[in-house]
Protein backbone atom coordinates (compact mmCIF):
# COMPACT_ATOMS: atom_id res chain seq x y z
CA UNK A 1 0.00 0.00 0.00
CA UNK A 2 1.40 3.51 -1.08
CA UNK A 3 0.85 6.76 0.63
CA UNK A 4 1.98 9.87 0.30
CA UNK A 5 4.00 12.50 2.35
CA UNK A 6 1.43 13.01 4.97
CA UNK A 7 0.41 9.56 5.57
CA UNK A 8 -2.51 8.76 3.21
CA UNK A 9 -3.12 5.99 1.46
CA UNK A 10 -2.79 6.75 -2.48
CA UNK A 11 -5.99 4.65 -4.47
CA UNK A 12 -5.13 1.99 -6.88
CA UNK A 13 -6.70 4.22 -9.62
CA UNK A 14 -4.07 7.23 -8.78
CA UNK A 15 -1.14 5.11 -9.38
CA UNK A 16 -2.39 4.13 -12.67
CA UNK A 17 -2.24 7.40 -13.58
CA UNK A 18 0.58 8.59 -12.02
CA UNK A 19 2.28 6.86 -14.56
CA UNK A 20 0.63 7.82 -17.63
CA UNK A 21 0.43 11.68 -16.86
CA UNK A 22 3.53 12.07 -15.34
CA UNK A 23 2.11 13.99 -12.35
CA UNK A 24 3.42 13.81 -8.34
CA UNK A 25 0.33 11.37 -6.28
CA UNK A 26 -0.24 14.28 -4.01
CA UNK A 27 -1.53 16.62 -7.30
CA UNK A 28 -3.35 13.82 -8.29
CA UNK A 29 -4.86 13.21 -5.02
CA UNK A 30 -6.00 16.94 -5.33
CA UNK A 31 -7.26 16.69 -8.49
CA UNK A 32 -9.05 13.58 -7.37
CA UNK A 33 -10.80 14.95 -4.59
CA UNK A 34 -11.80 18.07 -6.07
CA UNK A 35 -13.78 15.78 -8.97
CA UNK A 36 -15.56 14.20 -5.83
CA UNK A 37 -16.80 17.25 -4.56
CA UNK A 38 -20.29 18.90 -5.54
CA UNK A 39 -21.21 21.78 -5.68
CA UNK A 40 -23.04 23.69 -2.07
CA UNK A 41 -25.24 26.30 -1.25
CA UNK A 42 -24.93 28.09 1.34
CA UNK A 43 -26.66 30.81 3.69
CA UNK A 44 -24.22 33.51 3.59
CA UNK A 45 -23.93 34.04 -0.24
CA UNK A 46 -27.02 34.59 -3.23
CA UNK A 47 -24.64 31.90 -5.74
CA UNK A 48 -23.90 28.08 -5.52
CA UNK A 49 -20.24 27.79 -4.65
CA UNK A 50 -18.26 25.19 -6.48
CA UNK A 51 -15.06 23.38 -5.66
CA UNK A 52 -11.72 24.35 -7.04
CA UNK A 53 -8.14 24.21 -6.93
CA UNK A 54 -7.01 27.85 -5.62
CA UNK A 55 -3.62 29.73 -7.18
CA UNK A 56 -0.65 28.67 -5.35
CA UNK A 57 -0.36 32.70 -3.92
CA UNK A 58 -2.91 31.92 -1.61
CA UNK A 59 -6.37 33.91 -2.04
CA UNK A 60 -7.93 35.14 1.36
CA UNK A 61 -11.01 33.23 2.29
CA UNK A 62 -14.46 35.43 2.70
CA UNK A 63 -15.26 34.07 5.92
CA UNK A 64 -11.88 33.97 8.31
CA UNK A 65 -9.82 36.22 5.72
CA UNK A 66 -7.15 33.58 5.99
CA UNK A 67 -5.24 32.28 2.60
CA UNK A 68 -6.79 29.14 0.84
CA UNK A 69 -3.36 27.57 -0.69
CA UNK A 70 -5.57 24.00 -1.97
CA UNK A 71 -9.17 22.91 -2.22
CA UNK A 72 -11.79 25.72 -1.87
CA UNK A 73 -15.29 26.71 -2.53
CA UNK A 74 -15.73 29.23 -4.90
CA UNK A 75 -19.01 31.51 -6.44
CA UNK A 76 -17.93 31.46 -10.29
CA UNK A 77 -20.37 34.37 -10.79
CA UNK A 78 -18.24 37.08 -8.24
CA UNK A 79 -15.13 35.09 -7.40
CA UNK A 80 -16.70 34.39 -3.54
CA UNK A 81 -14.50 32.53 -2.07
CA UNK A 82 -14.71 29.88 1.08
CA UNK A 83 -12.37 27.44 3.20
CA UNK A 84 -13.98 23.94 3.05
CA UNK A 85 -14.08 23.92 7.04
CA UNK A 86 -15.54 27.39 6.58
CA UNK A 87 -18.17 25.97 4.48
CA UNK A 88 -18.98 23.39 7.18
CA UNK A 89 -19.72 26.27 9.50
CA UNK A 90 -22.97 25.62 11.16
CA UNK A 91 -26.03 27.76 11.99
CA UNK A 92 -26.31 27.68 15.76
CA UNK A 93 -24.04 25.38 17.93
CA UNK A 94 -23.49 24.59 21.65
CA UNK A 95 -19.26 25.54 22.54
CA UNK A 96 -17.75 24.15 25.35
CA UNK A 97 -16.10 27.99 25.93
CA UNK A 98 -19.46 29.48 26.52
CA UNK A 99 -22.25 26.42 27.91
CA UNK A 100 -24.52 29.12 29.07
CA UNK A 101 -26.31 29.65 25.63
CA UNK A 102 -26.39 28.54 21.97
CA UNK A 103 -23.62 30.21 19.42
CA UNK A 104 -25.45 31.78 16.73
CA UNK A 105 -23.64 31.98 12.78
CA UNK A 106 -23.28 35.52 11.57
CA UNK A 107 -21.91 36.64 8.32
CA UNK A 108 -21.54 40.26 7.52
CA UNK A 109 -18.84 40.60 6.57
CA UNK A 110 -18.49 44.49 7.29
CA UNK A 111 -19.21 44.15 10.59
CA UNK A 112 -15.83 44.58 12.49
CA UNK A 113 -15.86 42.71 16.13
CA UNK A 114 -14.27 41.43 19.03
CA UNK A 115 -13.25 37.72 19.83
CA UNK A 116 -13.48 37.13 23.23
CA UNK A 117 -11.49 34.01 22.76
CA UNK A 118 -8.24 35.97 21.30
CA UNK A 119 -9.27 39.52 22.06
CA UNK A 120 -8.49 39.99 18.43
CA UNK A 121 -10.61 42.73 16.18
CA UNK A 122 -11.72 41.02 12.48
CA UNK A 123 -14.18 40.50 10.18
CA UNK A 124 -16.36 38.64 8.68
CA UNK A 125 -18.09 34.92 9.88
CA UNK A 126 -18.22 34.78 13.26
CA UNK A 127 -20.64 33.09 15.98
CA UNK A 128 -22.13 35.08 18.74
CA UNK A 129 -24.18 34.86 21.74
CA UNK A 130 -26.84 37.71 21.17
CA UNK A 131 -27.74 38.15 25.04
CA UNK A 132 -24.65 38.27 26.60
CA UNK A 133 -22.19 39.89 23.86
CA UNK A 134 -20.36 37.35 23.48
CA UNK A 135 -18.24 36.97 20.28
CA UNK A 136 -16.38 33.91 18.61
CA UNK A 137 -14.21 34.39 15.44
CA UNK A 138 -13.81 31.46 12.87
CA UNK A 139 -10.33 30.79 13.75
CA UNK A 140 -10.92 30.03 17.30
CA UNK A 141 -13.88 27.98 16.63
CA UNK A 142 -12.18 25.91 14.10
CA UNK A 143 -9.70 24.88 16.87
CA UNK A 144 -12.24 23.43 19.00
CA UNK A 145 -14.56 22.09 16.62
CA UNK A 146 -15.36 18.29 15.09
CA UNK A 147 -15.75 17.79 11.29
CA UNK A 148 -18.69 18.70 10.00
CA UNK A 149 -21.29 18.03 6.93
CA UNK A 150 -21.23 20.62 4.21
CA UNK A 151 -24.86 21.92 3.15
CA UNK A 152 -26.62 20.37 0.58
CA UNK A 153 -26.87 21.67 -3.27
CA UNK A 154 -30.40 23.64 -4.00
CA UNK A 155 -31.18 23.17 -7.48
CA UNK A 156 -28.81 21.60 -10.12
CA UNK A 157 -25.13 21.49 -10.34
CA UNK A 158 -23.58 23.71 -13.51
CA UNK A 159 -21.66 21.64 -15.80
CA UNK A 160 -22.14 21.58 -19.77
CA UNK A 161 -21.77 19.09 -22.39
CA UNK A 162 -19.74 21.74 -25.15
CA UNK A 163 -19.29 20.07 -28.79
CA UNK A 164 -16.13 21.28 -28.58
CA UNK A 165 -15.00 18.70 -26.29
CA UNK A 166 -15.53 15.12 -24.60
CA UNK A 167 -15.86 16.06 -21.29
CA UNK A 168 -18.05 17.62 -19.24
CA UNK A 169 -17.20 20.85 -18.62
CA UNK A 170 -17.59 22.19 -14.94
CA UNK A 171 -18.29 25.95 -13.90
CA UNK A 172 -15.08 27.43 -12.05
CA UNK A 173 -13.49 31.10 -11.54
CA UNK A 174 -9.70 31.51 -12.37
CA UNK A 175 -7.74 34.39 -11.41
CA UNK A 176 -5.38 36.40 -13.23
CA UNK A 177 -2.40 33.97 -11.94
CA UNK A 178 -4.02 31.01 -13.67
CA UNK A 179 -2.93 32.38 -16.77
CA UNK A 180 -5.32 29.80 -18.60
CA UNK A 181 -6.41 31.25 -22.01
CA UNK A 182 -9.88 30.68 -23.66
CA UNK A 183 -9.91 27.64 -26.58
CA UNK A 184 -12.45 29.68 -28.11
CA UNK A 185 -11.43 33.24 -28.64
CA UNK A 186 -7.71 32.38 -27.35
CA UNK A 187 -7.86 35.55 -25.04
CA UNK A 188 -6.80 35.32 -21.08
CA UNK A 189 -9.17 34.20 -18.89
CA UNK A 190 -10.05 36.27 -16.04
CA UNK A 191 -13.58 34.59 -14.00
CA UNK A 192 -16.18 33.08 -14.52
CA UNK A 193 -15.33 29.89 -17.47
CA UNK A 194 -16.30 26.72 -18.25
CA UNK A 195 -12.88 24.07 -16.86
CA UNK A 196 -12.24 20.18 -17.84
CA UNK A 197 -12.09 18.64 -14.50
CA UNK A 198 -11.06 15.07 -16.30
CA UNK A 199 -8.05 16.68 -18.57
CA UNK A 200 -7.34 19.67 -17.14
CA UNK A 201 -6.69 21.22 -21.01
CA UNK A 202 -9.80 22.80 -22.27
CA UNK A 203 -11.25 26.04 -20.90
CA UNK A 204 -13.81 28.31 -22.01
CA UNK A 205 -14.78 31.63 -21.00
CA UNK A 206 -18.19 31.47 -19.69
CA UNK A 207 -19.71 33.88 -22.34
CA UNK A 208 -17.75 32.07 -25.14
CA UNK A 209 -19.51 28.59 -24.00
CA UNK A 210 -22.54 30.29 -23.90
CA UNK A 211 -22.31 31.39 -28.24
CA UNK A 212 -24.68 29.88 -30.47
CA UNK A 213 -23.55 27.18 -32.89
CA UNK A 214 -25.57 28.30 -35.67
CA UNK A 215 -26.66 32.00 -35.88
CA UNK A 216 -26.76 35.13 -38.62
CA UNK A 217 -24.40 38.66 -37.78
CA UNK A 218 -25.04 41.72 -39.26
CA UNK A 219 -21.28 41.68 -40.97
CA UNK A 220 -22.88 39.19 -42.74
CA UNK A 221 -26.50 39.44 -42.71
CA UNK A 222 -26.97 37.26 -46.09
CA UNK A 223 -26.40 33.67 -44.86
CA UNK A 224 -26.16 32.25 -41.32
CA UNK A 225 -22.89 31.32 -39.45
CA UNK A 226 -22.13 27.98 -37.90
CA UNK A 227 -19.49 27.80 -35.53
CA UNK A 228 -16.38 25.42 -35.96
CA UNK A 229 -13.94 24.49 -33.41
CA UNK A 230 -10.97 25.02 -35.79
CA UNK A 231 -10.49 26.03 -38.91
CA UNK A 232 -13.25 24.92 -41.67
CA UNK A 233 -10.52 24.63 -44.18
CA UNK A 234 -8.36 21.43 -44.26
CA UNK A 235 -5.20 21.81 -43.50
CA UNK A 236 -5.46 25.58 -44.11
CA UNK A 237 -5.38 28.86 -41.92
CA UNK A 238 -8.14 30.59 -41.91
CA UNK A 239 -8.29 34.86 -41.55
CA UNK A 240 -11.15 36.79 -39.94
CA UNK A 241 -13.37 38.70 -42.29
CA UNK A 242 -13.61 41.72 -40.02
CA UNK A 243 -10.12 42.40 -38.83
CA UNK A 244 -8.22 40.23 -40.77
CA UNK A 245 -6.61 39.02 -37.99
CA UNK A 246 -5.54 35.11 -38.06
CA UNK A 247 -8.05 33.08 -36.14
CA UNK A 248 -6.40 30.35 -33.65
CA UNK A 249 -9.58 29.62 -32.04
CA UNK A 250 -13.42 28.75 -33.11
CA UNK A 251 -14.76 30.45 -35.89
CA UNK A 252 -17.91 31.31 -37.37
CA UNK A 253 -18.20 30.54 -41.30
CA UNK A 254 -20.16 30.70 -44.08
CA UNK A 255 -19.93 27.76 -46.45
CA UNK A 256 -21.50 29.61 -49.11
CA UNK A 257 -19.42 32.96 -49.37
CA UNK A 258 -16.25 32.00 -47.23
CA UNK A 259 -17.04 34.49 -45.08
CA UNK A 260 -15.17 33.58 -41.41
CA UNK A 261 -15.32 35.54 -38.24
CA UNK A 262 -13.54 35.36 -34.54
CA UNK A 263 -15.27 35.25 -31.74
CA UNK A 264 -14.01 38.55 -30.57
CA UNK A 265 -15.32 39.97 -33.77
CA UNK A 266 -18.64 38.53 -33.90
CA UNK A 267 -19.57 39.87 -30.09
CA UNK A 268 -19.15 43.49 -32.13
CA UNK A 269 -22.04 45.48 -32.76
CA UNK A 270 -22.63 47.95 -35.39
CA UNK A 271 -23.13 51.35 -33.37
CA UNK A 272 -22.24 54.75 -35.25
CA UNK A 273 -24.65 56.09 -38.12
CA UNK A 274 -22.62 58.19 -40.33
CA UNK A 275 -23.70 60.77 -42.63
CA UNK A 276 -21.86 59.54 -45.84
CA UNK A 277 -22.86 55.66 -45.44
CA UNK A 278 -26.25 53.72 -45.22
CA UNK A 279 -24.99 51.18 -42.87
CA UNK A 280 -24.45 51.43 -38.77
CA UNK A 281 -20.16 51.17 -38.50
CA UNK A 282 -18.25 49.30 -35.95
CA UNK A 283 -15.48 50.29 -34.09
CA UNK A 284 -12.54 48.85 -34.16
CA UNK A 285 -9.09 49.00 -31.78
CA UNK A 286 -7.22 47.50 -34.58
CA UNK A 287 -7.13 45.54 -37.95
CA UNK A 288 -4.20 43.45 -39.61
CA UNK A 289 -4.48 45.19 -42.76
CA UNK A 290 -4.21 48.58 -43.98
CA UNK A 291 -7.16 50.33 -45.41
CA UNK A 292 -8.02 53.77 -47.12
CA UNK A 293 -9.92 56.48 -44.80
CA UNK A 294 -13.22 57.58 -46.86
CA UNK A 295 -12.53 60.97 -45.31
CA UNK A 296 -9.37 61.67 -45.66
CA UNK A 297 -7.93 59.36 -47.54
CA UNK A 298 -5.15 58.42 -45.52
CA UNK A 299 -4.52 54.67 -44.51
CA UNK A 300 -5.46 53.49 -41.46
CA UNK A 301 -5.38 50.50 -39.31
CA UNK A 302 -6.40 51.29 -35.70
CA UNK A 303 -9.09 53.50 -33.98
CA UNK A 304 -11.43 53.28 -36.78
CA UNK A 305 -15.13 52.61 -37.36
CA UNK A 306 -15.77 50.07 -40.45
CA UNK A 307 -18.81 48.88 -42.15
CA UNK A 308 -17.52 45.23 -42.72
CA UNK A 309 -19.77 44.09 -45.46
CA UNK A 310 -18.86 47.58 -47.99
CA UNK A 311 -15.58 47.99 -46.92
CA UNK A 312 -16.21 51.83 -45.58
CA UNK A 313 -14.14 52.87 -42.99
CA UNK A 314 -13.10 56.07 -41.16
CA UNK A 315 -10.89 57.06 -38.74
CA UNK A 316 -12.18 58.05 -35.44
CA UNK A 317 -10.54 61.37 -35.81
CA UNK A 318 -12.41 62.11 -39.14
CA UNK A 319 -15.85 61.79 -37.68
CA UNK A 320 -18.13 64.78 -38.69
CA UNK A 321 -18.93 67.57 -36.08
CA UNK A 322 -22.13 69.28 -36.02
CA UNK A 323 -21.77 72.69 -37.58
CA UNK A 324 -23.65 74.37 -34.81
CA UNK A 325 -24.21 73.50 -30.22
CA UNK A 326 -25.18 74.72 -27.59
CA UNK A 327 -22.53 74.95 -24.97
CA UNK A 328 -23.95 74.85 -21.24
CA UNK A 329 -21.81 78.12 -20.35
CA UNK A 330 -23.36 80.63 -22.81
CA UNK A 331 -27.22 81.29 -23.96
CA UNK A 332 -26.06 81.47 -27.75
CA UNK A 333 -25.29 78.45 -30.50
CA UNK A 334 -21.70 77.64 -31.49
CA UNK A 335 -20.31 77.65 -34.97
CA UNK A 336 -17.50 74.91 -36.03
CA UNK A 337 -15.01 77.24 -37.95
CA UNK A 338 -11.49 75.57 -39.39
CA UNK A 339 -9.67 78.71 -38.38
CA UNK A 340 -10.08 81.89 -35.96
CA UNK A 341 -12.50 84.39 -37.30
CA UNK A 342 -10.78 88.05 -38.44
CA UNK A 343 -12.12 90.40 -36.10
CA UNK A 344 -11.03 87.12 -33.30
CA UNK A 345 -7.34 87.93 -34.25
CA UNK A 346 -6.06 89.47 -31.00
CA UNK A 347 -6.39 86.05 -29.56
CA UNK A 348 -9.65 84.28 -28.24
CA UNK A 349 -9.41 81.92 -24.88
CA UNK A 350 -10.95 78.45 -24.49
CA UNK A 351 -14.44 79.17 -22.08
CA UNK A 352 -13.64 75.34 -20.84
CA UNK A 353 -9.68 75.06 -20.85
CA UNK A 354 -9.21 78.72 -20.28
CA UNK A 355 -6.17 78.53 -22.60
CA UNK A 356 -5.52 80.16 -25.76
CA UNK A 357 -6.96 78.89 -29.15
CA UNK A 358 -4.85 78.50 -32.21
CA UNK A 359 -5.79 80.70 -34.74
CA UNK A 360 -5.20 77.54 -37.26
CA UNK A 361 -7.23 74.88 -34.78
CA UNK A 362 -10.77 74.02 -35.64
CA UNK A 363 -12.96 75.29 -32.38
CA UNK A 364 -16.20 76.40 -31.77
CA UNK A 365 -17.10 80.00 -31.68
CA UNK A 366 -19.95 82.29 -30.95
CA UNK A 367 -18.83 85.36 -33.34
CA UNK A 368 -21.12 88.04 -31.85
CA UNK A 369 -19.58 87.52 -28.42
CA UNK A 370 -15.96 86.27 -29.47
CA UNK A 371 -16.51 83.42 -27.27
CA UNK A 372 -14.40 80.27 -27.98
CA UNK A 373 -14.51 76.54 -27.35
CA UNK A 374 -11.78 73.80 -28.15
CA UNK A 375 -13.43 71.20 -30.79
CA UNK A 376 -11.39 68.39 -27.92
CA UNK A 377 -12.88 70.30 -25.07
CA UNK A 378 -16.50 70.38 -25.94
CA UNK A 379 -16.25 66.43 -27.40
CA UNK A 380 -14.80 65.65 -23.85
CA UNK A 381 -17.85 66.94 -22.20
CA UNK A 382 -19.99 64.53 -23.81
CA UNK A 383 -17.99 61.99 -25.25
CA UNK A 384 -14.94 61.03 -22.57
CA UNK A 385 -13.15 58.22 -24.53
CA UNK A 386 -13.12 60.65 -28.09
CA UNK A 387 -12.49 63.51 -26.19
CA UNK A 388 -9.91 62.07 -24.46
CA UNK A 389 -8.31 61.22 -28.22
CA UNK A 390 -9.09 64.68 -29.52
CA UNK A 391 -7.26 66.16 -26.34
CA UNK A 392 -3.98 63.76 -26.98
CA UNK A 393 -4.23 64.71 -30.44
CA UNK A 394 -4.33 68.39 -30.02
CA UNK A 395 -1.36 68.17 -26.89
CA UNK A 396 0.98 66.75 -29.95
CA UNK A 397 0.54 69.53 -32.04
CA UNK A 398 1.34 71.99 -29.99
CA UNK A 399 4.47 70.56 -28.93
CA UNK A 400 5.22 69.83 -32.61
CA UNK A 401 4.05 73.51 -33.75
CA UNK A 402 6.63 74.58 -30.57
CA UNK A 403 9.20 72.39 -31.90
CA UNK A 404 8.90 73.91 -35.76
CA UNK A 405 9.00 77.74 -33.77
CA UNK A 406 12.51 76.72 -32.05
CA UNK A 407 14.23 75.21 -35.09
CA UNK A 408 12.77 78.40 -37.44
CA UNK A 409 14.27 80.79 -34.41
CA UNK A 410 17.62 78.95 -34.31
CA UNK A 411 17.79 78.81 -38.19
CA UNK A 412 16.91 83.03 -38.30
CA UNK A 413 19.80 83.13 -35.88
CA UNK A 414 22.35 81.35 -37.49
CA UNK A 415 21.82 83.46 -40.69
CA UNK A 416 22.20 86.27 -39.04
CA UNK A 417 25.75 85.91 -37.50
CA UNK A 418 26.79 84.64 -40.95
CA UNK A 419 25.76 88.06 -42.69
CA UNK A 420 27.33 89.91 -39.27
Amino acid sequence: MLRDGKGNRIPSHIIGLTSRLGHSPSILIEKDRERRMEEISHISHEHPLSPCMTEATGEPCNGCSRPIFDLGYVCCDCGFLLHIECAKLPQKVDHRFHPEHPLTFLFKSSETFECSVCKKTGSGFAFQCRECRYNMDVTCFLRNQPFLDLPPLEGKTRKLQHFSHNHTLKLCYLTQQSRRVCAGCKQQILGPAYCCKECDKHTLHKSCAQLPQQNKHPFHPSHSLKLFKESPYPGSEVVCSACWKRIGGFVYHCNICWFDLDLVCFCLTPSLKHEKHDHLLTFFKEIDDQVSCNSCGKSCCNNLYKCVSCNFNVHSTCLPFPSTVKHKHHPHSLTLKDSTPKDGSSGICCAACEKKVSPKARAYYCASCSYGVHLECLVSEDQPDQGKLLQDIARVKEELDAIATRLKRNKESGLTKIQA
